[in-house]
């Protein structure tokens, strides 16, 4: 059974078993139309720091330097093999983006800190779409996936190249049609498939990275985190 979740700018479908039938996930999920409460809240899900949540989608950022936001589920999840399908875009003016937006998958609910507004040192996964170039390599916009099991600090100023499991160049920023990337996690393989907004093609997806022998937390919450820096950018 592949339960579905679906997060807002994004799509989360939630996965266990062995047979490949959809289910949706709308505990773990949220997505637009009518995606707030008359008081702004979000069904199971809690948000803050600069997000805004409007009825289609939730805003993390502004175009304004300095800025954070998160979204973070407040049940933990009962299952221990999902996939999650994402849909966001990022927007800002200039050639090179700031700092970037990450989807996680933790053992303990996310706190706020300085890893795309996520905590330091995290127990479970966290896939980062990063859009600055803190070590100057030109090797941005990138996507990556890093495993952390609470012991490692995420490294700033090489853009965590020492201590991702895989990931590819995509240029996310400013394209004509949502980005979306599919996050898989089943028989301890991890995948990761990039659709690169330039047609609205919802299908039309490409390996960004693969692998094996991933261990994961039985059980997590899922969350969405996005900063800027000197620089600005909506996400």
């Amino acid at each position: 059974m592949w339960p579905q979740v679906i997060l807002v700018c994004f799509f989360i479908n939630l996965a266990y078993g062995l047979q490949q039938a959809v289910s949706f996930e709308y505990k773990y999920s949220f997505k637009g139309p009518h995606l707030t409460q008359s008081n702004k809240s979000i069904p199971f899900w809690d948000y803050g720091g600069d997000a805004i949540a409007f009825d289609d989608y939730i805003r993390l950022t502004p175009h304004r330097r300095n800025k954070r936001g998160w979204v973070l589920s407040t049940l933990k999840t009962s299952f221990n093999q999902w996939f999650v399908e994402c849909v966001f875009k990022v927007t800002g003016r200039g050639r090179v983006g700031a700092h970037g937006l990450a989807v996680w998958f933790t053992e303990d609910k996310g706190q706020v800190g300085p890893v795309f507004e996520n905590q330091v040192m995290w127990r479970g996964l966290g896939v980062f779409m990063d859009s600055s170039d803190n070590d100057g390599q030109h090797n941005n916009p990138y996507i990556m996936a890093m495993v952390n099991g609470g012991t490692q600090q995420y490294d700033h100023q090489s853009d965590g190249s020492q201590q991702q499991l895989g990931g590819c160049l995509r240029d996310f920023r400013n394209k004509p049609y949502p980005i979306r990337v599919k996050i898989e996690y089943y028989s301890k393989i991890l995948t990761v498939f990039v659709n690169n907004g330039l047609t609205n093609n919802k299908d039309d997806f490409e390996l960004c990275l693969r692998q094996e022998n991933v261990n994961l937390p039985d059980s997590g919450y899922f969350g969405i985190s996005a900063a800027t820096s000197r620089l600005a950018g909506n996400h």
